[in-house]
């Protein structure tokens, strides 16, 4: 098996951060309720976990995580028909990639892109 990690972000609420990624195409693996309301969303192979903090404000960026795809037109367009969360355009970046942003439910900003490998 190939090394990975799997990011574990911040949730106001769990039904409503589900129902976020389910409109995405992603499917529960697991789910805890509470009083240790824990999520685990699975799309292909990409995997994000969420814990709840009732707390936080949606408006602050300040949890992220980067996700690479090989089709990254057809993820955008997926993610468009969505209708769900702030979608930013593909642009392509200073370091040489092409992605674009999509911040979910709770604030978290997801950065996706199509990365370039260089020997």
């Amino acid at each position: 098996m190939a090394d990975f990690a799997v990011p574990t972000l911040p949730m106001r609420n769990s039904a409503e951060t589900r129902a976020f990624y389910e409109k995405l195409g992603f499917i529960c693996a697991h789910e805890l309720a509470p009083p240790d309301s824990f999520l685990f969303m699975m799309r292909n192979g990409v995997q994000i976990q969420f814990f709840e903090v009732p707390g936080i404000d949606g408006t602050i960026r300040d949890h992220s995580c980067c996700i690479y795809v090989g089709d990254l037109q057809g993820i955008y367009r997926a993610f468009a028909a969505a209708k769900v969360g702030k979608l930013m355009p593909i642009e392509q970046k200073p370091w040489g990639m092409p992605e674009f942003v999509l911040i979910d439910v709770n604030g978290n900003l997801l950065r996706v892109g199509c990365p370039r490998v260089e020997m």
